[in-house]
């Protein structure tokens, strides 16, 4: 069984997280992330070149840098906000304590993972489209960047509704996993009263023992304290007893199953990624997954 090489790892405040690769757009398997990878990267080089007289330019409505709903913004790592060409009032204020609907901390969130290593990285979040009150799904990649005056910067830009990377769901569970090394099984409680930072689009972290014991599910609580390794798909697939099988002999693993999407009755394709973790002598597996479709 060949291991999946992981990326990197979310970064939150407080979560203690191992050395990481910076992400290579080659990597993603939408163009669309692509693009939006090498939009950010190229922002952050002309920072790096220009510095901050580069500024003016990524408000140029119609320009590269900003048209309708796709601009790059920048910030300092103190959480100041010095770009912003959705509205230029919103400029000379700090948004570290910027949160979305949901509570999710993403200001620090941001600042975070541009601070920490390799100084790049996702956060998904629900934020309304400009001039729109209703927010939606948003997954914005953030890089660090040095000016030639010597300070450093913080370039990000975002999506909407876009579709899930296996990349993200990895890093859900690798951040997850962070957090459980750094408090132990006590760390179930912080998960559980951070929902908000590990719940994206339709994917929720899960956590169960080597026997199939439901430690947490982010989005079905109820099976907690039961033992759902025989749980099956709509095909009649046991999921979690294939997975658990594998996880004997690897450390991580993809499994395919037919399971509802969240409000809908007919099934659909869902992959989880299941990784095992090894805390005060326990095994657990923690998991996260998605639809392709």
């Amino acid at each position: 069984m060949k291991k999946i090489i992981l990326l990197c790892a979310f970064v939150v405040l407080n979560i203690r997280v191992a050395p990481c690769l910076p992400y290579n757009p080659l990597d993603y398997e939408y163009e669309e992330t692509r693009e939006l990878v090498r939009f950010v990267m190229q922002a952050a080089d002309e920072i790096s070149r220009l510095g901050e007289e580069t500024f003016p330019k990524f408000r140029e409505k119609g320009s590269k840098w900003f048209q309708g709903d796709s601009y790059v913004f920048v910030w300092g790592l103190d959480g100041m906000r010095y770009v912003y060409p959705p509205d230029v009032n919103g400029e000379g204020k700090n948004m570290l304590d910027l949160k979305d609907i949901s509570g999710r901390p993403i200001g620090r969130m941001f600042v975070e993972i541009a601070m920490q290593p390799p100084g790049e990285g996702w956060v998904h979040y629900q934020w309304p489209k400009p001039g729109e009150e209703t927010p939606t799904w948003k997954s914005t990649f953030i890089k660090r960047v040095t000016a030639p005056s010597r300070k450093e910067y913080l370039v990000g830009s975002g999506e909407y509704n876009m579709q899930t990377e296996r990349v993200f769901v990895i890093d859900l569970v690798n951040r997850t996993i962070s957090l459980l090394e750094t408090e132990g099984v006590a760390g179930l409680g912080t998960l559980r009263s951070r929902k908000s930072e590990f719940v994206f689009l339709d994917s929720y972290v899960s956590v169960i023992d080597d026997q199939g014991n439901q430690m947490l599910n982010l989005a079905f609580p109820e099976l907690e304290g039961t033992n759902v390794a025989g749980i099956r798909d709509s095909g009649g697939k046991h999921f979690l007893r294939e997975a658990l099988g594998i996880l004997e002999t690897e450390d991580d693993y993809w499994v395919e199953y037919m399971w509802p999407k969240p409000g809908h009755a007919k099934p659909s394709k869902r992959f989880d990624y299941e990784k095992k973790a090894v805390l005060d002598n326990q095994t657990l597996i923690v998991s996260a997954g998605y639809y392709p479709e």
